[in-house]
């Protein structure tokens, strides 16, 4: 689902076998319509912000009320921090940028599909700065940390607590009863959520906010 595409949007997309459009609209009603049959509920919404900074904003939380386990991407000119910080606390699963081109449009499209998050990895210095600034006006537990960087299964959740409290692929598997292998590919899923590449990142991702 598209909305507010701009011309040729829909027709690149549909271009890719695995990716197919089933709606595009302008009209916030249609979008946050509740009565569509889930038979034809897409995987992702796409909300093409590229014409206004401002543009979805209203419909963003209304949307996620509406329809909590549909990811939505948003495909946007603007690179302003306070654009991607609202995205994010509005519960936006991706933010790609113009610039990136529609191949970035088409491979977070995938990426959300599989419960992905998908943000520039320039932007992670940003979240790091703003967690920061919320912990100086009140502590944050290591729940509420890990709340902010989106949504994780109830399985990713006990690996993630496992890993920042410095278990082992060892130790988590026999706490959690699960084989070596699954365990990595938690781990695996977890580090291209919060967008970092091994265990000292995601250490020091969180310490920077839980001192």
């Amino acid at each position: 689902m598209i909305y507010g595409g701009q011309g040729g949007l829909e027709g690149i997309i549909e271009k890719e076998e695995d990716i197919k459009v089933i709606g595009i609209t302008g009209k916030e009603m249609e979008l946050l319509d509740s009565d569509h049959p889930s038979s034809v509920m897409p995987d992702v919404i796409l909300i093409d912000a590229r014409s206004s900074g401002k543009y979805g904003q209203e419909v963003m939380p209304i949307l996620k009320e509406n329809h909590p386990s549909t990811p939505f991407l948003i495909f946007t000119a603007y690179s302003e921090d306070h654009y991607l910080i609202e995205a994010i606390c509005h519960g936006a699963a991706s933010y790609v940028l113009q610039d990136g081109g529609m191949k970035q449009v088409l491979s977070a499209i995938r990426q959300c599909a599989n419960g992905q998050i998908v943000y520039p990895a320039s932007f992670k210095s940003i979240l790091i700065k703003t967690l920061q600034q919320d912990v100086e006006r009140s502590p944050v537990t290591l729940d509420k940390a890990i709340e902010k960087f989106g949504a994780f299964s109830k399985r990713e959740y006990e690996l993630l607590t496992l890993l920042i409290q410095g278990e082992t692929n060892q130790q988590i598997s026999k706490k959690l009863f699960l084989s070596i292998g699954t365990v990595k590919n938690y781990i695996s899923r977890i580090y291209r959520k919060l967008n970092v590449n091994n265990r000292p990142e995601l250490m020091a991702l969180f310490n920077s906010f839980s001192k």
